[in-house]
């Protein structure tokens, strides 16, 4: 008997498949309910003068609102379907799109030459892609002092951590990064069902406002943080002793009046700063 020959995919189908593969591959959930973006846009206090950068806009459910409210929105776009969307729509605003990987995007290159003129500083909104969150974070805090603020939807969990306090289990890498640069404020809880396709997981909306002066601007800071949270459960004193010596560490601890059986989460950010800029970055062997 034969073998039955392989059916091919329908054409019919292509263009869903494709989609669901560019949403899994950008991490696309799109924000639907309209009371939620409404909401969201009400946070961005922009005024008509205003430059405003949106971090993957995709269908432009922010976009079509934000853009009437300012005088220039740079939409930063992966996906060529949207990025050809937003560009077949020319009457919600001055729209600037331009198709970029946010989390390898040159920030100071966009900063430089996109600006409605020198040196202004944008109000940077996003719903952050949940795959794609933290590494287009940590990449945009060193910028965060060309910026006015930073407006943003994560992962409900990745909020509180951005948001974490001292002492606490959601206190970590990440909230020592955001918070030596900006002050993170929670600002609306989000509901799975105000997305299409809907996410498993609840959301959240931030603003970070950028400090005046960085807590540490060194880039050995961040593998140093890094390090610290490494190994959660150990004292941090047992963290650091591979690299700076466990007495050492212990010593300069007690110095800064933090108890020698410290771990990583009972120090503040201005802690972590102040035991770093006393042991240095992490010693190369």
């Amino acid at each position: 008997m034969p073998k039955p020959s392989a059916r091919k995919p329908s054409s019919k189908n292509a263009p869903l498949d494709e989609d669901r593969k560019n949403r899994w591959k950008f991490g696309q959930n799109f924000l639907v309910d309209e009371a939620v973006i409404r909401g969201i846009c009400e946070d961005v206090e922009s005024n008509p003068s205003d430059w405003i950068i949106e971090i993957g806009p995709g269908q432009g459910a922010l976009t079509r609102r934000l853009a009437p409210r300012c005088r220039k929105l740079t939409a930063l776009e992966i996906d060529t379907k949207w990025v050809e969307h937003l560009n077949n729509h020319p009457q919600w605003g001055n729209l600037d799109v331009v198709q970029t990987d946010a989390t390898r995007v040159d920030w100071e290159e966009i900063l430089d030459q996109h600006a409605p003129e020198p040196g202004q500083k944008p109000l940077v909104v996003g719903n952050l892609p949940y795959n794609r969150a933290a590494p287009i974070l940590l990449g945009l805090l060193p910028r965060l002092p060309r910026c006015l603020s930073l407006q943003i939807m994560v992962q409900f969990e990745v909020a509180k951590r951005i948001c974490g306090k001292p002492h606490s289990r959601d206190f970590g890498f990440l909230t020592v990064m955001v918070q030596n640069w900006a002050t993170a404020e929670l600002l609306r809880k989000v509901s799975p069902d105000a997305f299409r396709p809907r996410p498993n997981v609840w959301s959240a909306t931030l603003r970070l406002t950028p400090r005046e002066t960085p807590i540490c601007t060194d880039p050995g800071f961040k593998p140093f943080v890094d390090l610290a949270f490494s190994q959660r459960r150990k004292k941090l004193s047992n963290v650091l002793e591979a690299f700076y010596g466990k007495s050492e560490a212990a010593r300069h601890l007690e110095e800064l009046g933090l108890r020698p059986d410290s771990r990583a989460e009972d120090l503040s950010v201005e802690e972590f700063a102040a035991l770093f800029l006393r042991l240095g970055p992490i010693p190369v062997r």
